[in-house]
C-alpha cells in the first residue's frame, strides 16, 4: 500500500452507546473530524470531514458498504467488520468523481466455515443533558427587564409589588426547559449475529433493534434491521456473495416539534414569570403566552409519526479462470421509502375568567415521502502474478460501472465509469500504484459530462533494504515506509438539472442555462512516513498534504436581470480553494507483569484558504441570502465576516459626539470600528474575523488489561477554534424580527453585561426590542477550544458459563461525560451553518452524555 489510508477500531465502537456511526469518527482517525452538535433521536449527529472542506455543496465523504454506495448513518455498528478511510488522491481516485471529500469503505460481518454460533451484544443507556442554559429567575428577570426599558426611555413592565411577590415566591419561577424535559431519556440496543457454514457456503444473519426515547412520553425513535450475508463457493472456481438488508426506522415527534428542536425553541421563548396553568378549578387550564404554551403542545398539540424503510440486494459473483486471473461482477439495488402521518384532537383554551379564547382544531393528515431507487452494475477483470522468481508482484484490475437513480419526484440521474488500477511491488522494497478513472454524469452540461481522474503513488519499504538488516534483526526498526502520491479527483455531489434553464408559470426565466457547467476538480499531493519500531511496540505515522480545489460549484450565482424577470440566477463553476495540513499519530503498547497496556495519541491540523473567489484573484463574492458569508482571496471558505468592536458607548454625550454609529445607539451599545474612516458604519467596515473550523485537533487513548479486566479511554479535543455565540445563547432576548422581546437572558449574560457601574463588561447592555448590537462582530466570537472525555469503559470477561456460553463480557461505559472548555455558548462542538436549527442558538434538543451497561456473549 503506497497511499494514505487508516482504519477505525471496531472492537471499541461496538460496545459504545452509538446510535449513528458518525459518532465513532470523533477523535479516532487522524485527519478526520466529526463535530457533534446534537443528540436528537432520529437525526444525523454531524458531518464527517476528511482533511477539511473544499466545496460549497454536500461535503459528506463517499461511503461504500460491501461495494454499494450507501449512507453510513443507517448501519448498525454490530454488523460491521471493518471501516477503512481513504484520505489521499491515490486511494480515492478509484472512485473518481465521488472521491473529493474522501471515501469510507465499510465491510460487514460474514460467516465462516466451522461451528454454528450466535454473537449477542446488548446495552442500555441513560442520557443526561450537558448543555442546559442558565436562565435568570422571575425576580431578576423583572428587574433587568425594567432596567432595559427604562434605559430605552420606555415604561417599566413590572411594579415593585410584582418584584416583591417574585422574591417571596408568591409568583413562582417557572423553568420552562425543565418543565418540557419531563423524563430522563434512555435507550436500549440489542443485536444478534447468527453465523455458520460448511461445505459450499457460509452465512451470517444479523438482527438488530435499537430504541431511543426522548425527553417526554411521546418522542423517540425505534429501528429494526436485518442483514443476511451469504457466501457460496462451487469447486473453488465460482464464488457468489449474496447479501440482503432491510430496516425500518420509526421517528415519533410532536406536531409542534416535527423537526425535533421546535419544542425546545418554544421553551426558550418563555420567561420565568409566565405560569403554566391558571389558578382555577378548570381541568387542564393552560395559559397561552403569545399563543404559546410548550406544556400544552406536549399534552394537546398533536403527534407526528415518520416511517423510513430501506431495503437492499447486493450480488457479487466471481469466477476464477485460473490462479492468476478472475472476473467478477457486482449488481446492487437500493430502495428507500418514507411516509408520515399526524393527528391532533380538538382542544379549547380558556382565559382566567373561564371564557373561551382559542381552539386547537382536530387535525388528521398523511403524506408519502419521495421514494428513491438506486441500481448499480459493475464488472471487473483482475489479474495478479509474481515476476522475477517471486521477487516482484503485480496486480492489475480493469472495470466499468453504471449507476442509475430514480426518484418519485421525477428526478433521475445516471453515471457511467471506466477504470483501471495497477499495483507493482519490486522486491518488496519499491511499490507503485497507478490509477485512472473516467466518469460521465448526467448532472452536467452535454459537452462537459465526462471527466478523467488519474493518480500515482510510490512507496519505499526502507526496512527491507540490506543496510537495514542489522536494525531489523535487533528489533530496533520493524517497519519503515516512505510514501508519496499525487492525483486528480472530482466531485459531482450536486443536484441534477442545475445547468438547465428554468422558466416559471408566467414564462419568465428564473434560472439561466450554463452550457459550460461541469465537475468540481481537485488536485492532491500527499507525503507520508510509517514507522514501527522497538519490537513492534512503537508505531508512528506522519502525513503532509495539499488539496487544491477549483471549478467549485455555486448554484445561486446572481445574473443581471433580463426583460421580463426581476431575479435571475445560474449554476457556475467558480473559485479556487486550498486545504493544506499535517497529521501525526503514535502508539506504544507493552506489558508489565500481568498488566498489558497501550497508549496512543494523534495531532493534526488543516488550514483552509480561498485562492480565488470568482473568475479572477481580485473578485469578491457575496453569497445570495447570506450577507455574513463573503469570499475573497486569502479568506477561509467558511468565515466570520463582520464588524470589529472598540468597547462600548459609555454615556449619551459620547453617543452624540460620535458620527460613526448605527441608528438607535444608546449608552452600553457596541462601538464599531469605522474601518475606512468615512464617518459611517456600514458593510464597507466589515472585515474577516476568522474561521469556524477546528484547528490543532488531538486525541489520546488508553487501553489497559489485567487478567479478565479491561479498561479503555478516549479523550478528544480541539486546541484552537473560534466559535460564534448567537441567538438567545448570546442575546438577552429572541431577535425574531418582530417584537424582539421574547425569552429571558442567561444568568451569565446578566452577570457580565454593561451597566453604568460595570463599564468594561464582556457583553453590551441588556435590551429589549430593536438594537444595533445583534450584528456579527468580534464581540460575539468566543474561544471554542475544548477537551472532552469521549469514552470511559470498564469491562470484565467470563471465559465460559455452562456448556454453551463463551466469552461473556460485562461492561459499563460513560460517553461525553466530562468536558473542559472556555466557550461562552452551550456546546463547543456546535456547527456554524445557521440554516440548521441546532446551530441558531435559539433552543434545540440538548447535547447528551450517555451512561450505559452492556453484555456481550457468544453462544455455541
Amino acid at each position: 500500500m503506497a497511499s494514505s489510508v487508516a482504519q477505525l477500531d471496531m472492537s471499541k465502537t461496538k460496545t459504545r452507546p452509538i446510535f449513528k456511526m458518525q459518532e465513532a469518527f470523533s477523535g479516532t482517525i487522524p485527519g478526520v473530524t466529526m463535530l457533534q452538535g446534537s443528540n436528537l433521536p432520529g437525526m444525523v449527529p454531524g458531518t464527517i470531514s476528511i482533511r477539511g472542506i473544499s466545496t460549497l455543496k454536500n461535503a459528506d465523504a463517499l461511503v461504500i458498504v460491501d461495494g454499494m454506495e450507501q449512507s453510513i448513518t443507517d448501519i448498525d455498528p454490530n454488523q460491521i467488520k471493518s471501516v477503512t478511510v481513504l484520505k489521499d488522491a491515490a486511494s480515492t481516485s478509484m472512485y473518481g468523481s465521488r472521491g473529493a471529500n474522501g471515501v469510507i469503505i465499510v465491510e460487514t460481518e460474514r460467516g465462516y466455515t466451522g461451528q454454528f454460533k450466535v454473537d449477542i451484544n446488548t446495552w442500555t443507556a441513560i442520557n443526561s443533558a450537558i448543555d442546559k442554559p442558565d436562565f435568570v429567575g422571575a425576580a431578576q428577570y423583572m428587574k433587568v427587564n425594567n432596567w432595559a426599558r427604562e434605559h430605552q426611555g420606555q415604561t417599566p413592565q413590572f411594579t415593585a409589588e410584582d418584584i416583591a411577590k417574585a422574591e417571596s415566591g408568591e409568583i413562582p419561577t417557572v423553568n420552562w426547559l425543565d418543565e418540557v424535559m419531563q423524563r430522563r431519556a434512555y435507550a436500549h440496543n440489542t443485536s444478534a449475529n447468527i453465523s455458520g457454514g460448511g461445505g459450499v457456503g457460509t452465512f451470517n444473519l444479523m438482527l438488530g433493534h435499537v430504541k431511543e426515547n426522548g425527553l417526554n412520553a411521546i418522542e423517540g425513535t425505534e429501528k429494526f434491521s436485518a442483514r443476511f450475508n451469504t457466501n457460496i463457493n462451487i469447486a473453488d472456481r465460482f464464488v457468489l456473495l449474496a447479501d440482503f438488508y432491510a430496516h425500518r426506522l420509526q421517528v415519533d415527534r410532536l406536531m409542534a416539534n416535527d423537526n425535533g428542536h421546535g419544542l425546545y425553541q418554544l421553551a426558550w421563548r418563555m420567561n420565568p414569570t409566565q405560569q403554566i396553568f391558571y389558578d382555577s378549578d378548570l381541568p387542564e387550564h393552560y395559559i397561552l403566552h403569545n399563543n404559546i404554551n410548550p406544556l400544552a403542545s406536549i399534552a394537546k398539540g398533536g403527534i407526528k409519526n415518520y416511517v423510513h424503510d430501506r431495503s437492499t440486494i447486493n450480488l457479487r459473483p466471481r469466477y476464477n479462470i485460473n490462479k492468476n486471473l478472475n472476473i467478477e461482477g457486482n449488481v446492487s439495488y437500493i430502495m428507500n421509502k418514507s411516509a408520515n402521518k399526524e393527528k391532533r384532537k380538538t382542544f379549547k383554551f380558556y382565559d382566567g375568567n373561564g371564557a373561551p379564547v382559542t381552539i386547537w382544531n382536530n387535525a388528521v393528515a398523511a403524506e408519502q415521502g419521495v421514494s428513491t431507487s438506486l441500481l448499480t452494475a459493475r464488472a471487473l477483470v483482475n489479474y495478479n502474478s509474481t515476476l522475477r522468481g517471486d521477487q516482484d508482484k503485480i496486480y492489475l484490475t480493469l472495470g466499468s460501472e453504471i449507476m442509475n437513480e430514480i426518484r418519485t419526484d421525477y428526478r433521475e440521474t445516471s453515471k457511467a465509469s471506466f477504470f483501471g488500477k495497477l499495483n507493482y511491488s519490486f522486491d518488496n522494497r519499491y511499490l507503485l500504484e497507478v490509477t485512472g478513472r473516467a466518469d460521465g454524469s448526467s448532472k452536467f452540461a452535454p459537452e462537459h459530462k465526462w471527466g478523467f481522474f488519474p493518480s500515482v503513488a510510490l512507496a519505499w519499504n526502507a526496512h527491507n533494504e540490506s543496510f537495514m538488516q542489522s536494525l531489523r534483526d535487533a528489533g530496533t526498526i520493524n517497519n519503515l515506509k516512505v510514501r508519496a502520491s499525487y492525483g486528480l479527483i472530482g466531485n459531482e455531489n450536486v443536484d441534477p438539472y442545475l445547468w438547465e434553464e428554468i422558466v416559471n408559470n408566467w414564462g419568465w426565466t428564473i434560472r439561466v442555462p450554463n452550457p459550460l457547467f461541469s465537475w468540481e476538480k481537485q488536485k492532491q499531493w500527499n507525503v507520508g512516513l510509517d514507522v514501527t519500531a522497538l519490537d513492534n511496540r512503537l508505531t508512528m505515522t506522519a502525513e503532509v498534504y495539499n488539496k487544491f480545489s477549483y471549478d467549485l460549484i455555486y448554484d445561486s450565482f446572481t445574473v443581471p436581470p433580463l426583460t421580463g424577470s426581476n431575479t435571475l440566477e445560474s449554476a457556475v463553476n467558480i473559485g479556487e480553494v486550498e486545504n493544506k495540513g499535517w497529521e501525526l499519530s503514535a502508539s506504544w503498547s507493552d506489558k508489565i507483569g500481568a498488566v498489558s497496556y497501550k497508549v496512543g495519541g494523534m495531532l493534526f491540523d488543516n488550514v483552509n484558504k480561498m485562492l480565488k473567489a470568482g473568475y479572477s484573484q481580485s473578485d469578491t463574492l457575496i453569497f445570495k441570502g447570506d450577507s455574513d458569508k463573503v469570499w475573497y482571496r486569502g479568506i477561509a471558505l467558511d468565515n466570520y465576516y463582520g464588524f470589529q468592536s472598540n468597547g462600548y458607548f459609555q454615556d449619551q454625550a459620547e453617543v452624540d459626539e460620535t458620527t460613526a454609529k448605527l441608528p438607535n445607539t444608546l449608552p452600553g451599545d457596541i462601538r464599531y470600528v469605522d474601518q475606512n474612516g468615512d464617518g459611517l458604519i456600514n458593510d464597507k467596515d466589515r472585515v474577516n474575523l476568522g474561521d469556524p473550523f477546528p484547528h490543532m485537533n488531538y486525541s489520546i487513548t488508553l487501553d489497559l488489561g489485567w487478567k479478565r479486566w479491561d479498561f479503555a479511554m478516549i479523550g478528544q479535543g480541539v486546541g484552537r477554534r473560534t466559535g460564534r455565540i448567537v441567538g438567545q445563547e448570546a442575546y438577552p432576548v429572541l431577535m425574531d424580527g418582530e417584537s424582539n422581546s421574547l425569552g429571558a437572558p442567561r444568568q451569565y449574560y446578566v452577570d457580565n453585561s454593561w451597566t453604568p457601574e460595570r463599564r468594561d463588561a464582556r457583553f453590551p447592555r441588556v435590551w429589549t426590542g430593536n438594537t444595533a448590537n445583534e450584528y456579527l462582530s468580534d464581540l460575539w466570537l468566543s474561544d471554542a477550544s475544548y477537551f472532552r472525555i469521549k469514552m470511559l469503559q470498564l469491562g470484565y470477561t467470563f471465559p465460559t458459563a455452562g456448556r454453551y456460553f463463551k466469552n461473556i463480557r460485562l461492561y459499563v461505559n460513560a460517553q461525553d461525560a466530562i468536558t473542559f472548555t472556555k466557550f461562552e455558548g452551550l456546546e463547543p462542538e456546535r456547527g456554524w451553518d445557521l440554516s440548521k436549527t441546532e446551530n441558531q442558538g435559539n433552543g434545540a434538543y440538548p447535547r447528551m452524555a450517555a451512561y450505559s451497561f452492556g453484555i456481550r456473549a457468544t453462544i455455541l
